[in-house]
């Protein structure tokens, strides 16, 4: 489990920031004082923060390399503090006054969360079960072509064979009429919280459907949306969060939707919603909508009444300030902290990022917020999901093509605290946006290589579990390489199952070329591994050629556009030799 396994980190300079959604990647305080030295021991915050503000790097003539710094990244941090004058303490979480709830235990969607085993799959059933009878090319909901509950149950089977365990049922509530963007209106602008849109089906075929999934080893999680439509306010204004002239609070750009206010009036408006859905459609989960949008004292609240179900915050990293008008600051913390169990991982903006190295410290600032928060130390084990491409999100087949897709299927069943989340039409590579404001057939690509590899990373992520779910996590050091594109990190044996057999811990490495345009090189500094070792890629082949040579102690690649490389290699004490690694 991440909660007890230790994870050997290594990081180097990048004061990262990204455009998209103007936000920053999180760092502690930056502390004074020296500079990291080898051999010292710090938390992951403090790690973060300090590579941040030092920016230290080793020299190889013209190339640089990672100084590794070894930590372990579930040990406390106060008690880190206490032994290290650099280290940064992590402030108490936000209190919540306690309503008693008895306490559930964890269902099985939970506990696929709890061990990053989920395998998410979103869908609009407005276009996940359409159909076009008539092969007009277009979808018509008065000749009952629109996608319903009942249309979308025989298209389960498909989910069951790519290895989905969890459907993210993007909203299923009434959509209102006023001011609705497209001739179908936004999922997220509902005109009701405590019915099921009848374009859709009935509550009974709403219960249908999750029967099937059920049956067929599949979990459902619910989007809660986090806004009122135009109708939905007019019928309830005291509802409505207001500015100082009274005037309603929209978010910007969204002029089909108002926002709620916080206070036990809205919370109350909630209650038959979490009801409907957990106790009459028998969903497993909820996936909440613009989670900041509600305080943490209504999260609290439905978190711990229903306990037993799984939570995901739409919540990505931590902001100075809302970038969208009328929303709150981002403080995903906060959410692990008050009942939710995974939250979005950053990963849309993986494209953007400008080297592997950006792509890296992500992971590493990423558990340095997991270990501030505590959930590591006092709570049961918290993840992101692999949030590369979701409904708000452009296609990466404009941001790399089919080449793109695959390494991101690549990456998030590999990378380490990580659900896998496939957006409906991400498999096929679509390239169009995904449409939730029209009656739309289902997104469909002409790209099926990548499903193809999905699929089977998804087999090789179960052949080798529980390493890639819960394995301890070692970057790579690497050098040379002027662009600085070469991914490279290991999986290992989680700590808790080494000493359940006499086998050595297994060594997963993984190596990838961000660049989907131009070949790329580095050199991988792998203590332990030698000149004789086998490498056989675990993963599906696809793409150009690469050349790979082993010696004792390295790994030289040269690696053609947007490949991904998985081998096992003979290096069971991998991440004691690095904690020593002299750069040599």
């Amino acid at each position: 489990m991440l909660s007890q396994a230790p994870l050997l980190g290594f990081i180097t300079a990048s004061n990262t920031s990204h455009d998209r959604h103007n936000t920053v990647l999180y760092s502690p305080p930056k502390q004074k004082n020296s500079l990291f030295k080898h051999g010292d021991s710090f938390s992951a915050a403090t790690m973060a923060a300090r590579s941040v503000k030092f920016g230290h790097t080793l020299q190889f003539g013209d190339s640089q390399v990672a100084q590794p710094v070894p930590v372990n990244l579930t040990a406390s941090p106060n008690k880190a503090a206490a032994q290290n004058p650099f280290s940064v303490a992590v402030p108490p979480p936000e209190k919540v006054a306690e309503e008693q709830f008895p306490l559930k235990p964890p269902n099985e969607l939970k506990q696929l969360f709890q061990k990053n085993q989920a395998i998410v799959y979103a869908l609009n059933i407005r276009t996940f079960g359409a159909h076009d009878d008539n092969k007009d090319g277009h979808i018509s909901p008065e000749l009952g072509e629109s996608g319903t509950f009942r249309s979308a149950i025989p298209k389960l089977d498909e989910l069951k064979d790519l290895g989905v365990n969890c459907i993210h049922l993007l909203p299923i509530n009434p959509i209102g009429e006023k001011q609705r963007l497209g001739e179908a209106g936004s999922l997220y602008a509902p005109s009701d919280l405590h019915s099921i849109n009848p374009e859709f089906g009935t509550l009974e075929d709403a219960k249908a459907f999750v029967q099937a999934a059920h049956q067929r080893g599949i979990k459902v999680m619910v989007d809660v949306p986090s806004c009122a439509s135009t109708d939905l306010a007019e019928q309830h204004p005291e509802l409505i969060k207001r500015d100082e002239n009274g005037n309603p609070r929209v978010p910007t750009t969204w002029k089909d939707i108002q926002m709620f206010d916080n206070g036990p009036e809205v919370q109350a408006y909630y209650e038959p919603f979490f009801s409907l859905m957990a106790n009459k459609v028998g969903v497993d989960g909820f996936r909440c909508d613009v989670a900041r949008a509600r305080d943490q004292a209504f999260w609290k609240h439905f978190t711990s009444k229903y306990s037993d179900k799984a939570w995901l915050a739409e919540s990505y990293c931590e902001e100075d300030q809302s970038p969208l008008q009328n929303i709150p600051r981002d403080t995903p913390e906060k959410f692990l902290t008050h009942g939710f169990d995974s939250i979005y991982g950053q990963f849309h903006i993986f494209p953007g990022m400008t080297n592997a190295n950006e792509y890296r410290d992500y992971l590493l600032s990423s558990h340095a917020m997991f270990e501030r928060a505590g959930v590591l130390r006092d709570n049961p084990p918290k993840s992101f999901i692999g949030s590369f491409l979701t409904h708000d999100d452009p296609s990466l087949m404009g941001k790399g093509g089919a080449l793109m897709c695959i390494l991101s299927s690549g990456l998030m069943t590999t990378q380490p605290y990580t659900n896998p989340y496939i957006l409906d039409g991400f498999t096929t590579g679509f390239k169009g946006d995904f449409d939730i404001f029209r009656f739309s057939p289902r997104p469909t690509g002409n790209d099926p290589e990548i499903g193809r590899f999905m699929k089977q990373m998804l087999d090789l992520r179960k052949a080798y579990e529980p390493i890639f779910s819960q394995g301890t996590f070692i970057p790579i050091p690497t050098k040379g390489g002027a662009n600085n594109q070469i991914i490279a990190f290991a999986r290992q044996t989680p700590v808790e199952e080494m000493g359940k057999s006499n086998q050595p811990p297994k060594t997963l490495l993984i190596v990838a070329n961000k660049d989907v345009n131009a070949d790329e090189s580095a050199t991988l500094m792998i203590p332990g591994l030698k000149e004789n070792q086998p490498l056989k890629n675990l993963a599906p082949d696809y793409g150009g050629l690469s050349w790979m040579k082993a010696s004792n102690n390295r790994l030289d690649v040269k690696l053609s556009p947007g490949r991904f490389y998985v081998f096992e290699i003979n290096t069971p004490d991998l991440g004691k030799k690095l904690a020593s690694y002299s750069g040599n």
